[in-house]
């Protein structure tokens, strides 16, 4: 077992924490119009991001002093809870039901969605089951099946909710653990026509994921819904082109508020 490192990685953390500075400014750029009409407080959104935000870092800065090598030990153990949770989700009356899908579960004033710490258990379980039987890898039949098994298991489970989105970035960063671990890239091959079919036929399964890639198409036609971000984006990019008009700078915008749709448009 390698020594414990005593130090942080200070570049990595200066990106970490510079990313979430950004984050937070974009958090207030995006919603300081909209909260200061509707909550009188342009700092409303921001202010709970920014809660979130630090309760984010006392648990980065607790996680980072425990030796990597600990997750590798619990890993097995980790994966089991996290899949007991995807069971207990998909409960009625106990999974939270938001945006359509039944994936969080309210722990006192606080919720939880067990598909986020799913992505985190597969990673290090699927780095310890990898780097244990890196030989078997290029087998297809005992390296690659029983990788993957595994992977798509939990893919279907939170599919179950469902969640495509979370689903799909699971799969993707285990592809690739498998793939820099040594599997062929003839597997990978079919695989990846198998994946495409696969994946076409999820997002045929569901209409509401069509209109999200059709409707750039005529966003018009459902301004409410499918078409929604899309004319929003094309009010962002009116008035402020690529470079955009500045931090803060919506102060011109003139809200009208459809009461009986509940929706905000922002004209300029």
């Amino acid at each position: 077992m390698p020594k414990t490192r005593t130090a942080p990685d200070y570049v990595l953390l200066f990106t970490t924490i510079l990313l979430l500075v950004i984050g937070l400014i974009m958090v207030y750029s995006a919603s300081a119009a909209w909260a200061g009409y509707r909550f009188d407080d342009s700092f409303f959104f921001a202010k709970r991001q920014l809660f979130f935000a630090g309760v984010g870092v006392l648990a980065m800065l607790f996680i980072m002093r425990v030796d990597y090598w600990t997750w590798r030990t619990w890993s097995k153990v980790i994966i089991i809870v996290c899949f007991i949770l995807l069971v207990i989700v998909l409960i009625p009356g106990v999974g939270l039901v938001r945006g359509g899908a039944r994936s969080w579960l309210g722990v006192g004033a606080f919720s939880i969605q067990p598909s986020e710490f799913m992505k985190m258990a597969m990673i290090a379980f699927l780095a310890k089951y990898l780097s244990e039987n890196q030989k078997k890898i290029v087998s297809f039949k005992h390296g690659l099946v029983p990788s993957l098994s595994l992977v798509m298991v939990a893919f279907g489970m939170i599919m179950l909710q469902p969640d495509l989105g979370t689903g799909a970035v699971m799969v993707g960063t285990c592809v690739v653990m498998i793939f820099v671990a040594g599997a062929r890239i003839s597997h990978f091959a079919w695989l990846g026509v198998a994946g495409l079919i696969g994946f076409v036929a999820l997002i045929a399964s569901a209409p509401y994921r069509i209109k999200r890639i059709t409707s750039f198409l005529d966003p018009w036609e459902d301004p409410l819904g499918s078409g929604f971000q899309i004319i929003q984006s094309l009010y962002a990019i009116g008035p402020g082109g690529l470079m955009g008009m500045g931090l803060g700078k919506v102060d011109k915008s003139i809200f009208i508020y459809l009461s009986h749709k509940r929706t905000l448009f922002l004209l300029y």
